[in-house]
């Protein structure tokens, strides 16, 4: 565990505090440097210039262990599977590694995303379910420093092995504390074997700045315990019941409307499917299931909602 003094920290220009009235985070104009296990790291100081972002160039938890450091420069990081760089870097209360990333540029007017892509680099990676070449936005870890997720840079695709089979995926991927797969996010839709059978698993709009939540996820042994799709479903229950389950659509943030997926969570002998707006669970030994392939392109932008199933 490492603390730092914060009484012998210089140039502080501002900061907040917890109610305790210990330092929670602040942001610096002058050079310190901070001792941990993994290097010396000396926090942002600097003139930002247009690229990098005016961040609290220190964080900290309330018994004073620090939590992030904004780094002046890009600074080189032993982790369990090689060296990164990094310009930031975050850390677990007990002083290990929780995650860096070798960027942290601000995308604005002054500075673009393609700017930033130019910058990242590949890096090699091999792991029990596959090796591969990609650049990287960051990667997180387990306090005993082993993997925890790595999140792909956007334009990023690769194919990783799974426990629902070979798939290319987008965002990243989140792992188990002993290597396994917990989730990955498709990066096309990605036919996979159900307890309901055949599903087309994607998430469109899936939000690629974090692998620690996708979409397609299994537990510890393997087995499907989620996933998102814009398939039909239809269920028929024992007593003759039906129900049919169409993607909706919704408001978009940078579209008229967007489509929101169905998501489908398995527990044994039962499936949730959840259309976003109303949740409904089914005994699967006492129900029929019928997949249709769905509507995967993008949805309409003109408001009229004859031309998406989702709107009926």
């Amino acid at each position: 565990m490492f603390t730092v003094e914060t009484s012998n920290i210089k140039g502080i220009t501002s900061f907040t505090t917890y109610d305790s009235g210990g330092l929670k985070e602040c942001k610096l104009n002058e050079y310190n440097l901070i001792h941990t296990k993994y290097g010396d790291f000396v926090p942002q100081y600097g003139n930002p210039g247009i690229r990098r972002k005016q961040l609290n160039a220190l964080s900290f938890y309330k018994s004073g262990k620090v939590k992030n450091i904004s780094l002046e420069q890009q600074t080189e990081i032993s982790t369990s599977i090689g060296n990164f760089p990094a310009e930031l870097v975050t850390f677990f209360e007990d002083g290990s590694l929780n995650s860096l990333f070798p960027l942290n540029g601000q995308i604005s007017g002054f500075w673009s995303e393609e700017e930033e892509s130019a910058l990242a680099q590949k890096y090699d990676f091999t792991f029990p379910f596959g090796s591969f070449s990609a650049k990287i936005i960051g990667l997180r870890f387990y306090p005993d420093g082993k993997v925890r997720s790595l999140i792909l840079w956007p334009t990023e695709r690769i194919a990783v092995d799974t426990p629902a089979g070979k798939i290319p995926i987008r965002t990243g991927f989140k792992l188990f504390e002993d290597g396994s797969m917990e989730s990955v996010e498709p990066a096309q839709p990605v036919p996979v074997e159900t307890s309901i059978g055949l599903i087309n698993a994607y998430d469109a709009a899936a939000v690629g700045i974090d692998a620690d939540v996708n979409s397609l996820r299994f537990d510890r042994n393997g087995r499907l315990t989620s996933l998102a799709t814009f398939d039909i479903i239809s269920v028929k229950k024992s007593n003759g019941e039906m129900k049919v389950t169409f993607p909706k659509l919704k408001p978009g943030l940078t579209e008229e409307y967007e489509k929101v997926p169905i998501k489908l969570s398995f527990d044994g002998d039962t499936v949730t499917i959840d259309d976003g707006t109303k949740a409904n669970e089914y005994r699967i030994s006492d129900s029929m299931f019928k997949i249709t392939g769905g509507d995967y392109t993008e949805a309409p932008t003109c408001g009229d909602c004859s031309k998406c199933k989702g709107c009926m």
